[in-house]
């Protein structure tokens, strides 16, 4: 009995230190090199021995810098939220040209929201099914809570031609939002006016004293 009490008890600090973990370093089978599943950031995986790939793919990646030059004007209307697999040669490539980029677009790191994966796309909690992730890395541009496009795997022209595509073709269709707002306001309000009466008419269009 006391035995069960104690493997009960042992099974649920367990689990409150997981949850309380931001990650954890897990034994990859495949490599026999550790990874790291759950929330981690740039610093993190700086400090980690065998993430050396990081620093190496930052120093030897060098940006386009028109585009980046654009990339640092627009980038605060957004965040960003990464899957990352530190096991993953995909992440390996892409991963430190993002970095890169970030660093000379002057992206802020608390813009940045990034999980660590196994070999099942699982982090430690369950963010890999809440944004359905399948392939790594995946890199998702967000504007306040709403998705507007995702990088997957590799990139079309470059990692920051890709992420400036993303955010400038969000940014037209908010104008546009924007300007089909104003233009129905405008119709509201002629379409208010056409039901006055003359003389609501006369009083709309008076002019008004503001001092």
């Amino acid at each position: 009995m006391i035995k069960s009490i104690i493997f009960a008890l042992t099974l649920i600090f367990c689990a409150e230190w997981m949850l309380a973990q931001d990650f954890v370093r897990e034994h990859d089978k495949k490599t026999g090199k550790p990874l790291l599943r759950g929330k981690i950031s740039f610093q993190n995986l700086l400090k980690e021995s065998t993430c050396s790939w990081l620093e190496e793919g930052t120093q030897a990646y060098d940006p386009n810098k028109a585009i980046i030059e654009e990339l640092s004007t627009v980038w605060k209307e957004y965040r960003f939220v990464i899957f990352a697999g530190t096991w993953c040669e995909d992440t390996h490539n892409l991963l430190p040209k993002f970095y890169k980029t970030m660093l000379e677009a002057g992206i802020s790191p608390y813009s940045i929201e990034m999980y660590g994966v196994d070999r099942q796309k699982r982090t430690l909690q369950e963010e890999h099914k809440f944004y359905k992730i399948e392939r790594i890395p995946t890199i998702i541009v967000m504007h306040q809570k709403r998705e507007v496009g995702r990088i997957i795997e590799s990139v079309q022209v470059s990692i920051e031609s890709d992420l400036l595509t993303i955010m400038e073709k969000d940014m037209k269709e908010l104008e546009l939002q924007k300007a089909e707002r104003i233009l129905q306001t405008e119709e509201n309000r002629k379409a208010e006016i056409q039901k006055m009466t003359r003389k609501q008419r006369k009083r709309y269009y008076a002019p008004r004293e503001y001092y």
